[in-house]
C-alpha cells in the first residue's frame, strides 16, 4: 500500500479533513470516527481529496453516510477535488454518479 494520511484541522468553525494516498477499508474507520465526532459537535466539514490518489468503496459510504448525517444536522459537507487528484478517485465519484448527491467542488 502506497503511503497515506488523514488530517483534521478545524478553522473558522469548520473542519478541513484531509485525505492524501491511498485510503480503503483499513483507514475507511479513523475516517468515519473523525468525520461523525465533527459533525455531531456541529462543525461543517470539508473533505480535500486534493492528494488522494486512491480511495474504495468503503470509504465512498463512509463520505455518503457523513454526508446524510450533515444534511440532517443543516451542516455544510463538501467534497474538495482538484488536479491532483488520482484519476481512480474521479472514476469511483462518476461511476457510482455521487457527483450529484455530494457536493464537490473541483
Amino acid at each position: 500500500m502506497a503511503g497515506q494520511s488523514l488530517t483534521v484541522s478545524v478553522e473558522r468553525d469548520r473542519a478541513l479533513v484531509r485525505l492524501s494516498g491511498e485510503h480503503e477499508a483499513f483507514s475507511a474507520d479513523k475516517l468515519a470516527r473523525n468525520l461523525s465526532a465533527l459533525i455531531a459537535e456541529g462543525v461543517p466539514v470539508t473533505v480535500d481529496l486534493r492528494q488522494a490518489t486512491f480511495i474504495d468503496s468503503t470509504v465512498v459510504g463512509v463520505l455518503i453516510a457523513s454526508h446524510r448525517r450533515a444534511a440532517a444536522a443543516g451542516l455544510d459537507f463538501i467534497l474538495l477535488l482538484g488536479s491532483e487528484t488520482g484519476w481512480p478517485v474521479r472514476r469511483l465519484l462518476e461511476v457510482t454518479g455521487l457527483g450529484t448527491e455530494l457536493d464537490i467542488v473541483d
